[in-house]
């Protein structure tokens, strides 16, 4: 179960947190984005790391109002109680794994953009 937690993680993982560690840098320096700012990146790929957070934030903030409006809908218009709680139950499974779906979107997305430091363009 771990290692299925592992590869979820590498999926969702924002570009900026798979950085090789420096010695030379400071425990600050190793904060994800958006928490602290790392000075080791350059303009481009900080705008890219707050473009990715901010992208996160705004479709998951999204994606969590719509899914919150159809279960109260679902909630209000469907009279048995047993079919309710199963209804819900089924919409909150969906919605976690759409929401993982989300991040592992926005972070390949992120992949497709970044430009690694051994790289030259």
């Amino acid at each position: 179960m771990t290692t299925l937690l592992n590869k979820f993680r590498e999926l969702a993982a924002s570009p900026v947190e798979n950085i090789p560690q420096d010695p030379g840098r400071s425990s600050y320096e190793r904060f994800a984005i958006p928490y602290t700012f790392k000075p080791r990146l350059s303009v481009r790929q900080a705008v890219i790391a707050a473009g990715g957070a901010l992208l996160r934030i705004v479709l998951g903030s999204l994606l969590f109002a719509i899914w919150g409006t159809y279960s109260f809908l679902t909630w209000s218009t469907v009279p048995n109680l047993f079919l309710r709680f199963t209804l819900l139950l089924v919409m909150l499974a969906l919605f976690a794994f759409l929401m993982a779906l989300l991040l592992v979107g926005v972070s390949a997305l992120l992949r497709l953009v970044w430009s690694h430091p051994h790289q030259t363009h």
